[in-house]
């Protein structure tokens, strides 16, 4: 009997997991399988770059949102057409104002009542003004106030020549005022300017429910209370002058 063999002091390693063919080890989002030689297997339940599914999905969506949200910007930020209400309201109300002035003018030169020439000053000032910031938003937005079209009122759906617009003055009350003078040039003012401001409160009123820009649809809203508020002065004058004059009262929107 030979002599017993002593054991070898040295103890076996531990078991290495990953020498066990499909042995898996978990991870976030999914399991990786190792094959014969060791080589760990992704089966596809991770995302790369090592971002859990649900960081990928909020980035997916908030990615996505961002693009709906450019779109509609870019969507919003878009100019309006020729024939939009946008343009036609400008169009038309720069034109209404130009003969305003006119008016307004020859009142100043030829009136005889201060308060009536007071409200011609008023009306060269405020719709001058006007005249150059609807001249501005036009440009801004692409057009300009003369490549309108002989028709206007279109964007309100109801088309009438330029000149047949409400409000605005025939050639023989043009020649009127032209050769008044005194307090012949001041009635025609009350009395025109009322009737013309009335023809512009028609389409300040529509404008707001009809344009989508906020800039357009509030100098709409302007127009119309300071309009109104000047015909009921007229009115007020027109009887305070003895004028025999049947202008009627205007109602002033109080919102806004």
């Amino acid at each position: 009997m030979g002599p017993m063999s002593s054991p070898d002091p040295t103890p076996a390693p531990a078991a290495d997991p990953a020498e066990d063919v499909g042995a898996g080890v978990e991870h976030a989002g999914g399991v990786t399988g190792v094959d014969g030689d060791g080589t760990a297997v992704d089966d596809g339940g991770a995302p790369p770059g090592g971002m859990s599914w649900p960081r990928v999905v909020a980035i997916a969506a908030a990615v996505a949102f961002l693009g709906f949200a450019v779109g509609v910007f870019v969507t919003r930020d878009r100019p309006p057409g020729a024939a939009s209400a946008e343009v036609g309201f400008l169009q038309d109300m720069i034109t209404h104002h130009d003969q305003a002035l006119g008016v307004a003018t020859l009142t100043i030169a030829h009136g005889e009542d201060p308060t009536v020439r007071s409200y011609a000053r008023e009306v060269i000032a405020f719709q001058s003004y006007e005249i150059g910031l609807m001249t501005q938003m036009l440009r801004d937005r692409g057009h300009t106030r003369d490549d309108r079209s002989d028709e206007a009122m279109a964007w309100m759906d109801m088309p009438v020549p330029v000149e047949a617009m409400p409000g605005m003055l025939g050639d023989e009350q043009l020649a009127a005022v032209s050769a008044a003078r005194g307090t012949d040039i001041d009635r025609l003012f009350l009395e025109l300017m009322a009737e013309h401001h009335r023809g512009g409160l028609h389409m300040a009123q529509a404008a707001p429910g009809l344009v989508d820009d906020d800039e357009v649809a509030g100098l709409a809203a302007r127009m119309e209370r300071n309009q109104a508020g000047e015909i009921n002065e007229y009115r007020g004058t027109a009887e305070a002058l003895g004028f025999d004059l049947d202008i009627a009262p205007a109602s002033v929107p109080t919102d806004g």
